[in-house]
């Protein structure tokens, strides 16, 4: 009767064994698969956080030129075609016409400064919040302004494609700048 039973319970351990196999290799693959889609997501996030560096260093490598004067060495971060969207509509196409509207609207800005209070970037896109802070001297609005220290917000979008800027909307508060300069706000 032993024996029986020992041949019963060795041919039901024989018939397990391919289900068992089948289940183990599944289990494998499974396993197999869910590591690839976490590598693949890993390769993507790490895809991400390098584009939003490469973002950041193209803006901070921007500020340092802008702010040290070497206009001349904006093509390193600026496509020369770029469009630069002014406030008020005004779209100012190229990098030779950005530097001459830029020479015209901050001359008068002396000792410049420029802090950033937040960037995000997402893709191609990025987008920061900066303060601006320098001392006016020069023609505004028709009134010569001399020596009055101004601060203001300025708010920008990048689109960045391959290191360099080909797209950017800016918008600043020159309400608050005008006040700074003593014109005030009245109704029409």
């Amino acid at each position: 009767m032993r024996k029986k039973l020992f041949r019963i319970c060795g041919l039901a351990l024989l018939a397990a064994v391919p289900l068992l196999v089948s289940c183990a290799g599944s289990a494998g693959e499974e396993a197999a698969a869910t590591r690839a889609q976490a590598d693949e997501e890993a390769a993507v996030m790490k895809a991400q956080a390098e584009q939003a560096a490469s973002n950041k260093q193209v803006l901070q490598t921007f500020l340092g030129l802008f702010m040290s004067g070497k206009w001349d060495d904006f093509d390193q971060v600026i496509a020369t075609d770029c469009v630069l969207h002014e406030p008020g509509g005004v779209d100012v196409v190229g990098l030779d016409a950005m530097k001459a509207l830029w020479q015209v609207a901050y001359a008068a800005l002396k000792d410049m400064s420029a802090t950033t209070i937040a960037e995000v970037s997402e893709g191609n896109f990025l987008v920061d919040l900066l303060t601006i802070e320098a001392t006016y001297e020069g023609e505004y609005m028709g009134r010569q302004i001399a020596g009055v220290p101004v601060k203001y917000n300025q708010a920008e979008t990048f689109r960045i494609v391959d290191g360099k800027i080909v797209e950017w909307w800016v918008e600043f508060d020159r309400l608050w700048m005008s006040e700074q300069l003593g014109f005030e706000l009245k109704p029409k």
